[in-house]
């Protein structure tokens, strides 16, 4: 990865650390030395969401006969992927030297530590199973410092803005400092702002994939430890904290009206309103990724008084969407069919979406025939119209017998391939399910994962391009749409187009 400024630690402190069996174990006390004994053993290990505790059972003959996940915390269809999926490998192959589950690495790991934490209060050295402490880089966040806040700019100006969700919204300019709902909302501002929008921001939600952590890893070398004056304001899909706000006073909270913080969000707006901090709803990917991107950049840019800078990124956004928009390949009649799946796994059925919303929306204007459409056309009002968490029946897919697979979320990264970070590289053991070897998508290795936040990201254009070309090769010829996100990150952003495993193509030798 190429960084376009030389590097600077400032306050962000990485630590390399072994994640062995740093474990608790039953009576609290660490028991390496113990004398064999087959039985039952607990032992718990700091996981993704607090710690998670396991029980082994081990016989007479040191084999492992059962293991299990006895309690936890983790992310429902994320962290339970591995407390479902792992325990079994690990008995399988008698063995924990086990491949990590694609996007929960850290629950992998803790269920493999507490394991091997139990086998030693068994008497056994875990080595002897393939246990090998994996190094880590630990992040330590800065604290937050109040003194360390941006100073406000006299009031020059108000200015009425009309957001995504049709709210007139009153705001003193200049900015001077604001939050953000989570941290991919900056990927707006930095086209705008450029390293101002580290030094303004004043905040910021937590998400699903620690993007709080990851953008810090990534940025703070960059543009110094802007974590003293930006505190997280909240956790993932939860509450604010209202104080934490309120101590950092941004001008302005901007909320992505598109994911989950918007409701905890809109929670505080009368006592946010009091306190005399706007809230601003931006809605990315909404009804189409072109619209609301432009849109959102239009918004940001009368907030930021950026509105030149503004209209060059929309211009090039324009550009972008249409190498593919002009060819109206959505009404073409030799459209392949497609089935997409975010989360999904061998044993884990994930969801679909439709033509109106999502990934399924991005599919459509490439010019994919969307096997979850006729379905979800036809289906009531109500949760899960356009496709949100609905999990198509296995036996319509294979009847469908679509021509591409698009995965999202089930192993390709965000952000992934940056100092401290492993990249993310997909197993698409999706293809195992039962009879799927039997789909052409399958047999002619047309599966394909696709980094998820792309549908709600400025780059959306690029992962349009990718799967425009992927479904109609021969109208892109000549055309090397990768160049465009690589101009994309060269022209608006502070770091190249390599900190992301954008997407893969699965092996042929993958092929059962």
């Amino acid at each position: 990865m190429n960084i376009k400024k030389p590097m600077i630690l400032g306050g962000l402190l990485l630590l390399l650390t072994a994640c062995g069996p740093q474990t608790k174990t039953e009576g609290n006390a660490q028991q390496s030395a113990a004398p064999f004994a087959g039985g039952s053993y607990t032992a718990t290990a700091p996981a993704y969401h607090d710690s998670l505790e396991v029980q082994l059972e081990v016989d007479d003959q040191k084999q492992m006969t059962a293991l299990s996940v006895v309690s936890h915390q983790e992310s429902e269809g994320i962290g339970t992927v591995a407390v479902d999926r792992l325990p079994e490998a690990i008995l399988e192959g008698q063995s924990l030297e086990v491949e990590a589950i694609s996007g929960a690495t850290i629950t992998s790991d803790a269920i493999v530590a507490a394991a091997a934490d139990a086998l030693t209060q068994a008497g056994l050295d875990p080595a002897n199973f393939g246990y090998r402490p994996r190094e880590v880089e630990e992040l330590r966040l800065s604290p937050f410092d109040p003194a360390t806040l941006a100073a406000k700019a006299p009031t020059t100006e108000s200015l009425t803005v009309t957001d995504a969700r049709g709210r007139e919204v009153e705001l003193e300019l200049p900015i001077s400092r604001f939050a953000v709902s989570t941290m991919d909302v900056m990927d707006f501002v930095i086209p705008l702002l450029g390293e101002e929008a580290f030094s303004m921001l004043s905040g910021s939600g937590q998400d699903g994939g620690r993007g709080i952590e990851t953008y810090a890893q990534l940025y703070v070398p960059l543009v110094g430890d802007y974590l003293t004056h930006s505190p997280q304001i909240s956790d993932h899909n939860a509450p604010f904290d209202l104080e934490m706000i309120l101590a950092a006073d941004p001008d302005v909270l901007i909320v992505n009206s598109a994911m989950g913080a918007h409701g905890h969000a809109m929670a505080l707006e009368a006592q946010l309103q009091e306190a005399g901090i706007p809230m601003v709803l931006v809605d990315v990917p909404g009804d189409s990724i072109y619209h609301s991107s432009k849109d959102t950049v239009d918004l940001l840019g009368r907030i930021f008084q950026k509105e030149e800078r503004a209209r060059e990124l929309n211009e090039f956004l324009d550009r972008q969407f249409a190498l593919v928009l002009d060819k109206q390949l959505q009404e073409r009649e030799d459209r392949p069919t497609v089935y997409y799946e975010k989360s999904g796994y061998s044993e884990i059925f994930g969801v679909t979406s439709g033509d109106d919303s999502g990934w399924g929306s991005i599919i459509a204007l490439a010019g994919g025939d969307n096997i979850a459409q006729p379905l979800l056309a036809e289906a009531p009002a109500g949760p899960g119209k356009g496709g949100k968490n609905v999990t198509l029946d296995q036996e319509y897919i294979l009847q469908a017998d679509p021509e591409f697979i698009i995965l999202s979320g089930s192993g390709g990264g965000w952000m992934d391939n940056i100092p401290g970070s492993e990249a993310a590289v997909p197993s698409f053991d999706i293809i195992h399910r039962k009879a799927w070897d039997q789909l052409s998508a399958v047999k002619e290795a047309q599966i394909y994962e696709i980094s998820h936040p792309m549908n709600r990201s400025l780059t959306g254009f690029y992962a349009l391009q990718k799967l425009a070309a992927t479904f109609h090769p021969q109208e892109f010829q000549g055309v090397d749409v990768d160049a465009n996100i690589d101009e994309f990150f060269q022209r608006f952003m502070l770091v190249d187009s390599d900190i992301t495993s954008w997407y893969y193509r699965m092996p042929k030798d993958l092929t059962p």
